[in-house]
């Protein structure tokens, strides 16, 4: 008996001199002399283990070939040539390729030839456990060495094997040399349409979209007629190659052979779309697929749903998730994900947890996207305790935080100034698997900075490298606007300066930042330098930066220079935005060009743009600085055909522009109205009609109106106080302007220049002069030493 046991196998592979050697990928398309191969080095070659095969729980019909196998051994049978390729086939099957090299060494040592079935099964374990050399060795071998010819169904194995391991060209040279008939190998075959699918589907992947295409029309000229799989593969490989046009033209290519898409196909192309943001294309095609007798399962319904996720379209959102769970489709926690981000990115957090709550009590998992998706919308507004509290919850689900996670909560914590509680989790990240990637630290770095605490983020800036990390430019922008925004513009520049020695591209936002600090700064002619750089570097300037350029040099007098750069970036191909418009408007009626802001107007709107509530109050206040009083009151009543409500700034111009031009009556009728419209008088507006009232020497009803202030919660400023005081020294009520300056002084207020001069003047126009400067209160400031101030003399001195 040779062969009594399993264990004869082991102790005769013991014996051989184990050495795992490298094998390189050799051409398939080659041909020549190969080493002869023994049953030795066929075995010595595997280098899967025996625990390979312990581990495998599955195929148990092979399995128990191989125990029937076993029992013929110990019962002193001798397994013929036909037996022991079952037996290497079984071991393949179940992955164990170790054994199955094994039972080859084993066949060739007894003088039995292998046959075509075992090898193939040999050569696709070796390609699903990922090891192309060995199965493109094995594939040379079968032939040149073990005298058996590779059939079809071994090309297809090897062909799908190339293609699962990003060796696609390699797979589509075979593929051309068996059509050729020019491979070795292959004469006489005729390759199917599994072969071409393993082929088309490899390319895709690889990227090679256009030699897919190709392969695809060769397959249907040779009458090898594509299926469902062919099509889903083109389809799926157009749609990630963003040919949208291509992938329609191969779907109705596939309804016109009556070819059936499958729910696969509907939802290849219906993941394109959402994509595009094409949601009506989108609601079409599942209107298609039903009337075509394919039921959406729940994947199409997420698919459809994330498809008005991107396009911001919550309602149809929503619908589509009730419409699904009316349908009896269960909804599974990718539906319920994109419904929670949907309602966080609406801040209805309330709902968003409700449905959270109700996915749990319909038995969903959820899993840490949908925590993620939570504490970022808890944490953007302001809802700190709730995310901390959410976050316990992770542990509750057995889940696992991941660099998202710690990212989210360090940008949530930074943002609502809990900086500490964001460093100490930060610290807290390296005890876990993850480290902070490169996101994490600009997150904390911005939050710093936005926090007053530039030196500590510069020196966490400091650390990156020696945490492995490379700052990208995404950090060194945040600290250019860091440098910016606290003053140090020096700074900034020479930070932006380090970028190329870096390796690093300033890209269009860095620029924009750059741009706006040095136009913020006054420094408008380096900033349109700095454009002119980006433009020679091959960006393209975005309306951003168009914007930030046009209101830099309007607010320094260059209204030609700001329309020459309107002109350019319509020229560009640019679309101006509502900004655009409403910074040239107000800058064209600052510099008295009415008429030419008006064109402008009227061309905002013939250019398809919906002028907003801030072109109306520019307009507006323009038109009643510029004595177009009726012209600004038109405007103004036009704006709910227009769609739009006045807000609080519309009222304050229009009443404070009434009141100017004499028309009080009608200016304290707009202010009765604006309650009533929903929009509240803030101290700015009550300002306003209590100068108003005083100009016109109604000193009574300002008064009310400043009482009012006080017991409705809108506590006077320090323009209230001087509009207020201004009445009274006109009225020459000298008792009451010392009183509202008992009531400043016991506030704490600070008198501006204006009060100071107006105060100084009233008093030396008294003959009780003396009286009322010893009534006068006493301010912490160094220039309201009345009788410094008014040099202690009498007025009739």
């Amino acid at each position: 008996m040779r062969w009594s046991s399993l264990s004869s196998i082991r102790s005769w592979k013991k014996k051989k001199k184990k050495k795992q050697q490298q094998l390189q990928l050799p051409s398939v398309a080659a041909s020549g002399n190969h080493n002869k191969l023994s049953s030795s080095c066929l075995f010595t070659s595997a280098t899967a283990s025996v625990s390979d095969c312990r581990k495998t729980n599955h195929n148990e019909g092979y399995r128990d070939n191989i125990k029937f196998h076993k029992r013929q051994c110990s019962m002193g049978l001798f397994p013929d040539w036909t037996s022991l390729s079952k037996l290497m086939m079984n071991y393949s099957k179940i992955g164990c390729t170790g054994y199955g090299f094994g039972v080859l060494g084993l066949t060739l040592k007894w003088g039995y030839a292998p046959n075509v079935i075992g090898l193939s099964s040999l050569m696709d374990a070796l390609c699903k456990q990922f090891r192309i050399d060995e199965a493109a060795s094995l594939f040379h071998k079968m032939r040149a060495d073990l005298g058996v010819k590779p059939d079809i169904i071994t090309y297809g194995i090897l062909i799908k094997g190339l293609c699962s391991t990003c060796n696609s060209r390699i797979a589509l040279n075979l593929h051309e040399q068996i059509v050729d008939g020019t491979c070795v190998f292959g004469a006489g075959l005729q390759l199917d349409l599994v072969c071409y699918n393993s082929v088309i589907d490899g390319l895709c992947k690889d990227g090679l979209i256009d030699e897919a295409i190709k392969l695809f029309q060769e397959m249907k000229s040779k009458s090898i007629i594509p299926d469902v799989v062919t099509y889903n593969i083109v389809i799926d490989g157009l749609c990630k190659a963003c040919k949208w046009d291509s992938a329609k033209a191969v779907f109705y290519d596939m309804l016109n052979q009556s070819v059936a898409p499958s729910v696969v196909t509907f939802n290849l192309l219906i993941n394109a779309l959402g994509k595009m943001r094409k949601s009506k294309e989108a609601k079409e095609l599942v209107s298609l697929m039903i009337q075509r007798g394919v039921t959406p399962n729940v994947v199409i319904y997420s698919s459809l749903m994330d498809c008005f996720y991107r396009e911001g379209n919550f309602e149809e959102l929503k619908e589509v998730f009730v419409s699904m769970e009316r349908k009896g489709v269960k909804a599974e926690v990718v539906s319920y994900n994109i419904l929670i981000k949907a309602y966080c990115n609406q801040g209805l957090i309330d709902e968003a947890r409700k449905e959270y709550q109700r996915m749990i009590q319909k038995g969903v998992k959820p899993n840490i996207i949908t925590i993620n998706a939570l504490l970022r919308g808890m944490l953007l507004k302001g809802m700190v305790s709730e995310a901390t509290r959410l976050k316990e919850e992770i542990k509750v689900h057995n889940l696992t935080p991941d660099m998202c996670t710690y990212s989210i909560l360090v940008y949530g914590l930074c943002k609502n100034g809990y900086i500490k509680e964001a460093l100490k989790l930060f610290d807290a990240i390296s005890v876990t698997k993850w480290k902070p990637d490169i996101q994490t630290y600009s997150c904390l770095i911005d939050g710093l900075i936005k926090n007053g605490k530039l030196d500590r983020a510069l020196e966490l800036f400091d650390r990156l490298s020696s945490d492995g990390l490379m700052a990208d430019i995404v950090t060194y922008s945040i600290l250019i606007d860091g440098f910016i925004k606290n003053g140090k513009l020096d700074k900034a520049l020479e930070l932006f300066d380090r970028l190329s020695s870096e390796g690093l591209m300033a890209n269009i936002m860095t620029y924009n930042i750059l741009i706006d600090g040095l136009c913020k700064n006054g420094k408008v002619d380096k900033a349109l330098k700095l454009f002119d750089r980006l433009c020679c570097k091959g960006l393209m300037a975005n309306i951003v930066t168009y914007n930030i350029l046009i209101d830099g040099v309007i607010k320094r007098r260059k209204l030609d220079k700001a329309l020459e750069l309107f002109d350019r970036l319509c020229g560009e191909g640019l679309m101006a935005n509502v900004v655009t418009y409403n910074i040239l408007i107000d800058g064209l009626l600052k510099n008295g060009k009415l008429d030419k802001a008006l064109e402008l107007f009227h061309r905002l709107s013939r250019g398809g743009l919906m002028a907003n509530i801030k072109t109306y109050n520019i307009l507006i206040d323009g038109l009643l600085k510029n004595g177009k009083l009726d012209k600004a009151l038109e405007l103004f009543d036009r704006l709910s055909s227009e769609g739009l409500m006045a807000n609080i700034v519309t009222y304050n111009i229009l009443i404070d522009g009434l009141s100017k031009a004499g028309r009080l009556e009608k200016a304290l009728l707009l202010f009765d109205r604006m309650s009533s419209n929903g929009v509240v008088p803030n101290i700015t507006t009550n300002t306003i009609v209590i100068n108003a009232l005083c100009k016109a020497g109604n000193i009574s009803d300002a008064e009310k109106l400043f009482d009012y202030m006080e017991k409705n919660g809108t506590p006077p400023d320090l323009h209230t106080f001087s509009a207020l005081m201004h009445g009274f020294c006109q009225s020459n009520d000298t008792t009451k302007v010392v009183q509202l300056l008992h009531v400043m002084a016991d506030r704490g207020m600070k008198l501006d220049e204006v009060i100071i001069d107006m105060v100084t003047t009233q008093l030396l126009k008294q003959e009780k002069f003396e009286e009322y400067l010893n009534l006068m209160p006493t301010f912490a400031q160094r220039n309201t030493d009345w009788k410094f101030v008014t040099g202690g003399r009498k007025p009739w001195d």
